[in-house]
């Protein structure tokens, strides 16, 4: 660290500047010498100094050091230079008022430089504030004052010589270094520099912009030369790495030489590489990307279990084990044949009641099924009735309550339904746990039945449903047939509140993307649930559920045609390729695409079974333009009564039949028509709550039809 003074640099130009020393010199002295030692002790002068010589005065240079060129010369008109003085070092501590200014230029009697020297010093400024335009005049240094005028300092800008060399190069440079030479001395900034790899510089930034003892306070300092920045050894491989963003690669480790194990000394093991275990990326998007599909396909429906998230296998009550056989199909027929043959002959006395109730019992379930009697048979999935039993568990007690078990967990009845699947599939299962899932807790998600359990082997699969004994609508069609009192058909009031209840169930599933796909009156339960005994079912129908009319309603079942609407692509659709018939829709029949319209179309069948008591019968009519082209609009063979409210059945059924004629108003001109099933239902609440106790009244029908439902269980 080297520290400037003025002192300091008198003093050195003072060493450099003394003349050489003559004979004479060297034998006695000079008076010259004497005279210079009386002089003022703080102008520190050499001897035999010669007063041409001038001191530089403390300015600063472009390098930034305290010596420049303004220079402060004194004469006086006593002393004369001496001739035999030598030349000082720097050109430029010699330089005069009237040295450096052509001769054609001088005034006439100025070719001596001491004619008009006065007793006063002439003093030679600088200013740097001053600009000096070229052009303007002549520049002319006057070396004496004007008669009877005061002598004022002149200023002028020196000019450098012809032969002087800016320097542009850095500082460091080995061809500027020779040039940095005294009295051009530029106070050195110390920089530190480290041998650290270029890796650390770009990862350790800060480590280059830390202050050092000699750098001043604040940021650090960025040393530039005519606004370029000074080499640095790594400013290059900073600036390449900023403007890529790449890593400088670590140097590689030279591998060790293996050294022989000694003999009897165990062999070290070389680590094993940590595997990285790569998370499965969840495809995005549906599943099935077919533009066009049969939706109820095994193989679609397996690419679809397979991928569905989350997994089936986190679903609570799902087990599948495919390596094992359950066997039990044989044994639960049998015994169910022999329960039906037993109820036709139970006047019989010689029937045997000793037969052993077969008993589902799952390892992976907590509870035991015992079978009773058969209540549906299909043609592929038989339902039983079974009576359910929770397993006894010593340690049940001391096990932490947890949500969705035991006392948290749903209620289940005694008496509860298992559906026996040949051959197996969980599609069923899958459809009514998105169904409770999407619809959450509403009136819709009541009106679905409950999979609790799903249990899926290599020949067969059990799916443990709920189970309720008030029938179906098929059976209060059937109720309502044999009344002859009643004319062999439904109550309108009673037909308009379970078309409210259906309409609102479709209408939510529909809304999420779900499909029941097989609806008809034997697949809809009636949900008639006793209330509390501090809550009241009020005579007057509420639409909202209130005064206990959202324990009345039906509860769709069979779920094994349903469509999940998400994992296909938006614009998707249906082909059919099984065997039609009436229950089916026209597109179905036709061969022609369909979505929503299987529902629609099922939906307006129970419609027609409340109304009329028989299957529906559709018959089409073309529009005004005739031809193979022409738009199809359908109806139902039948004629509704004139006493019905027929404004609002033909609207209900005219929707159903015909979806594709009222997309005004729903959302892209698509299916589904939720906002024109929206529409309809309202009327129809409107209808009842205005029309509910007419007649009868709408609660004692129900009522009504409840008793006979369970007089007929019986």
């Amino acid at each position: 660290m080297t520290f400037h003074t003025r002192e300091a640099m008198d003093e050195i130009y003072g060493i450099f500047n003394q003349p050489l020393k003559t004979e004479g010199d060297l034998a006695g002295g000079s008076d010259s010498g004497d005279d210079s030692e009386d002089d003022d002790d703080d102008d520190y002068t050499s001897a035999g100094e010669s007063t041409g010589t001038g001191r530089i005065s403390g300015t600063t240079s472009e390098f930034g050091d305290q010596t420049g060129a303004d220079f402060t010369m004194k004469t006086t008109a006593d002393e004369e230079p001496d001739e035999t003085e030598v030349k000082s070092v720097s050109e430029w501590s010699e330089f005069t008022a009237s040295k450096h200014i052509p001769k054609d230029d001088q005034p006439d009697g100025s070719d001596e430089e001491t004619e008009n020297t006065q007793d006063e010093p002439l003093e030679v400024h600088q200013d740097p504030q001053e600009d000096v335009h070229e052009g303007d005049h002549e520049l002319a240094t006057p070396t004496s004052p004007e008669p009877g005028s005061v002598a004022l300092p002149t200023r002028f800008v020196p000019m450098p010589p012809e032969d002087c060399e800016v320097p542009t190069r850095p500082y460091r440079d080995q061809a500027q270094v020779a040039q940095n030479r005294l009295p051009f001395m530029t106070p050195i900034v110390e920089k530190t520099e480290s041998s650290i790899g270029a890796a650390t510089a770009l990862s350790q930034k800060d480590y280059f912009a830390m202050k050092t003892p000699c750098r001043q306070k604040g940021a650090p300092t960025v040393l530039e030369h005519d606004g370029e920045p000074w080499s640095s050894p790594f400013q290059d491989e900073l600036d390449r790495a900023g403007e890529s963003h790449e890593k400088i690669p670590q140097p590689a480790l030279l591998e060790k030489k293996k050294l022989k194990a000694p003999l009897g000394a165990s062999k070290a093991q070389p680590l094993a590489k940590k595997v990285v275990e790569t998370k499965e990326t969840v495809p995005k998007g549906p599943i099935i990307k077919d533009a066009q599909c049969n939706p109820v396909d095994e193989a679609i429906r397996e690419v679809i279990l397979s991928q569905v998230q989350p997994p089936l296998s986190s679903y609570d009550g799902y087990y599948a084990d495919t390596s094992k056989t359950s066997g039990k199909s044989a044994e639960i027929r049998k015994f169910t044949k022999a329960v039906t043959k037993m109820s036709k002959n139970a006047n019989d006395k010689t029937a045997t009641n000793l037969m052993v109730m077969p008993t589902l019992r799952f390892d992976t379930s907590e509870r035991t099924y015992s079978v009773k009697r058969e209540l549906g048979k299909g043609a592929f999935a038989p339902v039983y009735l079974v009576e359910s039993t929770p397993v006894e568990d010593e340690d049940e007690e001391r096990k932490p309550a947890q949500m969705g078990k035991g006392e948290f967990g749903l209620k289940r009845n005694p008496l509860e339904a298992i559906k026996m699947e040949d051959p197996p599939s969980a599609w069923e299962f899958y459809i009514i746990r998105q169904a409770k899932r999407r619809l959450g807790v509403s009136r819709p998600a009541d009106s679905v039945i409950h999979a609790y359990e799903m249990h899926l082997f290599k020949d067969e699969g059990f799916l443990v449903e709920e189970f309720r004994d008030q029938g179906t609508l098929l059976d209060l069609v059937n109720i309502a047939r044999a009344d002859i009192n009643g004319g062999g058909v439904m109550d309108e009031q009673m037909a308009m509140f379970f078309t409210v209840e259906l309409f609102r169930t479709v209408e939510a599933l529909h809304t999420k993307g779900l499909i029941h796909g097989d609806l008809k009156a034997d697949n809809v339960l009636v949900r008639l649930d006793s209330l509390p005994p501090e809550d009241y079912w009020s005579a007057q129908y509420q639409r909202d559920g209130r005064d206990g009319w959202a324990a009345k309603g039906v509860a769709l079942i069979d779920f094994g045609r349903g469509i999940d609407m998400k994992v296909f692509k938006p614009e998707v659709q249906f082909i059919a390729d099984w065997k039609t018939s009436e229950a089916d829709c026209a597109e179905m029949r036709e061969l022609r695409p369909w979505t929503y319209q299987a529902d629609y179309h099922g939906l307006a069948g129970i419609v027609h079974s409340l109304l009329f008591g028989k299957y529906i019968e559709t018959v089409a009519e073309r529009g005004a333009a005739l031809g193979a082209g022409a738009t199809k609009t359908y109806r139902i063979r039948e004629s509704l009564k004139r006493y019905w409210q027929t404004e609002i059945w033909n609207e209900v059924l005219d929707l159903l039949l015909n979806p594709l004629m009222h997309l005004e108003e729903e959302e892209g001109r698509k299916l589904p028509v939720l906002k024109g099933m929206e529409s309809v239902r309202e009327k129809m609440e409107a209808w009842l709550e205005g029309n509910c106790e007419k007649g009868v009244g709408l609660k004692s029908l129900i009522r009504r039809m409840e008793t006979a439902v369970r007089d007929k269980r019986r």
